[in-house]
């Protein structure tokens, strides 16, 4: 037998052998598998909310591609994207814990429509219903219960020349409204903000901005008054689960119905968006280290929203009030007090109705707002101190400038308060105890 031919023989005998043909399958999948790169590994994690392994990938990266002579992707541009996912790395273990009762998914010109504010609360609406004129960028308007307030956007001029939109106010004076004036103090280096809400404090803005300190498109950003300028604080971004890599557009909470809303697209098709309805907290809570590295991911996104039913009996009253507004029922004040004020061992007030001196009943009226204002100021520092400890390095700088200029206030009133709260009680003791009739 010729020897080429003898070898063909044994070379076919081989190839038919079981091992052979299972190596031969597992050839193609092996190929396949080293096709993804590192970067689209990355990009798969960051899908996932997974930012500590994804920073790992495109730490890898960055190394292997600066000991090539010759880089086959921009360093800049790695270097870039490592540092914005270490950035929301730490947002995501700062998500706050919320309850969602309900998701409406409708497109985006009926989304303001999903949203039933109680007449105290305020009211929404676009630019274009609201003055009766075209709008093509979709700027929305917040108007106050007086109806005397506007926070609204505006058209405004980028640097290149474009057209963009940018938060300002209006108030009415007799019949008329005046020019909008543009809200300082927020993003300068914003690309693009709308949708703005105030909260019935007076003083606590939220509004969506699309910029650098976006995590994705527009994201939700909280900021307050500082002082009668009408100037603001720097903006805080509001982390997840409000704010995602898609467009999260308006936060609004109700206080009188103790519910609030925001509207995002994410995994919406194009021109929808989903109307989440929530119970707002009184106080900022995040989760605890009970949670899991995937739980926590889970949350962040919003996988599933029965999962954050904590409390069943809360939620359950939460949809009876969200079923009583979208019925139109009223909600009265009269079935909690409007305050709790203890004047001595056998009185505790809860009306100014319940005042007879007309001098503590004035200045309860002062301790009131100031009252509203330092928790205002608290439930700010709160988020601001927790963003401090889980922000870069660069962002620290900043942040620590607004909390000791929110400081800087917000002590001095606390004081205050306190003095005010003695005054009350002098000038009512003052006027002697209630005088009960004899039956």
């Amino acid at each position: 037998m010729p020897k080429r031919l003898f070898l063909l023989i044994v070379w076919a005998i081989l190839l038919s052998h079981p091992l052979a043909a299972q190596n031969r399958k597992r050839t193609p999948a092996k190929t396949a598998k080293s096709t993804v790169s590192v970067l689209e590994q990355a990009r798969q994690a960051i899908d996932i909310y997974d930012f500590d392994h994804a920073a790992e990938l495109l730490s890898k990266e960055l190394s292997a591609q600066r000991k090539k002579r010759k880089p086959t992707v921009n360093i800049d541009s790695i270097e870039a994207q490592l540092e914005k996912v270490q950035s929301i790395a730490l947002k995501l273990h700062a998500t706050e814990r919320i309850i969602i009762i309900d998701s409406v998914v409708c497109t985006e010109a009926e989304a303001l429509k999903a949203i039933r504010l109680t007449h105290e609360s305020g009211r929404l609406d676009t630019y274009a219903s609201t003055y009766h004129s075209r709008d093509t960028l979709g700027a929305t308007i917040y108007e106050n219960e007086l109806a005397n307030k506007r926070y609204l956007a505006v058209p405004a001029t980028t640097a290149e020349g474009g057209v963009t939109l940018r938060l300002a106010v209006s108030d009415k004076i007799g019949e008329n409204w005046s020019g909008p004036t543009p809200l300082s103090g927020l993003g300068e280096e914003d690309i693009s903000q709308n949708f703005p809400f105030l909260l019935s404090d007076g003083v606590t803005l939220y509004y969506a901005a699309k910029g650098p300190e976006s995590i994705g498109g527009y994201d939700l950003f909280v900021t307050r008054s500082d002082g009668e300028d009408g100037s603001f604080l720097a903006p805080e971004n509001m982390g997840f689960p409000f704010n995602s890599f898609d467009n999260d557009y308006l936060l609004a909470i109700d206080e009188l119905a103790q519910l609030g809303w925001f509207i995002t697209d994410r995994r919406q098709p194009e021109d929808m968006v989903c109307v989440y309805t929530f119970i707002p907290n009184d106080t900022r809570e995040t989760y605890g280290d009970e949670t899991s590295d995937e739980q926590l991911r889970d949350f962040a996104r919003l996988c599933r929203i029965r999962d954050t039913w904590s409390d069943e009996s809360k939620v359950a009253q939460a949809q009876q009030r969200l079923a009583d507004l979208r019925a139109g029922k009223a909600f009265g004040k009269t079935e909690t007090p409007d305050f709790t004020f203890v004047i001595d061992d056998s009185r505790t007030y809860t009306r100014l109705s319940d005042f007879k001196s007309p001098t503590a009943r004035e200045k309860m009226q002062r301790w009131l707002q100031l009252f509203k204002n330092v928790e205002t100021d608290a439930t700010m520092l709160q988020r601001l101190r927790d963003s401090y400890a889980t922000a870069q390095p660069a962002q620290r700088s900043q942040l620590a400038t607004t909390i000791r200029q929110l400081e800087s206030t917000h002590y001095p009133n606390l004081q205050h308060l306190q003095q005010l709260a003695k005054e009350i009680r002098n000038a009512e003791i003052a006027k002697g105890p209630i005088q009960v009739k004899n039956k």
